[in-house]
């Protein structure tokens, strides 16, 4: 979702949700999911609260949505990080930076080299451009292996 927020919009076959497993009430949790329509297993979201995931499914349009509980100190650094955008005329979201997207979208294409990723790091440049940490995603890239890509995307997506 925060792709759609900070880039162009796409469709996406699913939703990924980082989700903060402090003073989060489960039962409730899975209570207004249900009421919602998903198909939701209360004893796969507690196993996660620890690290790890679980998805929900719609049951009238099929939609995944994937929740991963992060335990990785970066993970959790963006979590802390998280603003507050409209989500539609009547709610907010949290999403992470949009420096911490393209973080996360370069550690995801250096695991599953999926340019799916690359295409979304451009879409956020082209408009978040100068809005970028580029310092800041220049050291992640590196100690990633991703600097030529990186630099490749930020150099070939600018808006005068």
């Amino acid at each position: 979702m925060a792709v759609v927020a900070y880039g162009e919009p796409r469709f996406t076959q699913d939703m990924d949700i980082l989700l903060n497993s402090h003073q989060f009430a489960v039962s409730l949790f899975v209570k207004r999911l249900q009421e919602s329509h998903y198909h939701v297993d209360e004893i796969s979201v507690n196993r996660a609260l620890g690290g790890g995931f679980f998805n929900v499914i719609h049951l009238g349009y099929h939609i995944k949505t994937d929740f991963y509980v992060p335990t990785e100190p970066e993970l959790l650094a963006m979590l802390a990080d998280r603003v507050k955008l409209p989500f539609d005329e009547m709610r907010r979201a949290a999403y992470i930076t949009p420096t911490s997207l393209v973080v996360a979208k370069l550690r995801a294409f250096e695991n599953s080299e999926s340019t799916r990723h690359l295409d979304d790091i451009a879409s956020i440049v082209r408009l978040q451009g100068k809005k970028l940490d580029q310092a800041r995603i220049d050291i992640a890239a590196a100690q990633l292996g991703v600097l030529g890509v990186w630099r490749s995307l930020w150099e070939g997506n600018q808006r005068p």
